[in-house]
């Protein structure tokens, strides 16, 4: 993991955290998620369509649409979390064409030793911030999203002149 060092001391140029400094500390989180997805022996992919399994998604659409992960890497990882026996698909009785999910007994008892073992620790770590940190965290996070989404609906708006 790269530390990005903000000393006191630099000169008024150097205070402009750059884009590449946050890119790198996006970079990090996601080495971290990967990296304990592994040690659960699962892909990226399973291990996120586990985490949104267990939040509510029903569908491989509906995890695809939460959190932006393509078909085919949807696909796969239900394909392979079947295939380890943690969940089970059935045809939907309103539609023919799109099967619902089920967490298995082993993937119930994955998801409980495993995934909530890792929002455990997100919690652990989330606490050891002060309050303040906490709320100035995620306002930032939630400023530069909106103004990013506003920068792409801006460009793809003028891509469509």
């Amino acid at each position: 993991m790269k530390k990005v060092n903000y000393d006191k001391n630099k000169n008024e140029n150097d205070k402009n955290r750059s884009i590449e400094d946050y890119w790198e500390t996006y970079k990090d989180l996601d080495r971290i998620y990967s990296r304990f997805a592994k040690e659960c022996g699962l892909s990226d992919g399973e291990y996120w369509a586990l985490v949104m399994i267990r939040e509510g998604c029903s569908t491989q659409a509906e995890i695809r649409e939460e959190f932006s992960l393509n078909k085919q890497t949807i696909h796969s990882a239900i394909k392979q979390l079947v295939k380890k026996g943690f969940i089970r698909l059935e045809i939907r009785e309103d539609n023919q064409r799109e099967k619902k999910i089920f967490l298995t007994k082993e993937g119930w008892d994955f998801v409980r030793d495993h995934i909530d073992g890792m929002i455990l620790l997100e919690r652990k770590a989330w606490d050891k911030m002060k309050t303040e940190e906490q709320e100035q965290l995620t306002k930032i996070s939630q400023k530069y999203n909106n103004l990013l989404e506003s920068e792409l609906e801006a460009y793809l708006k003028g891509k469509q002149t």
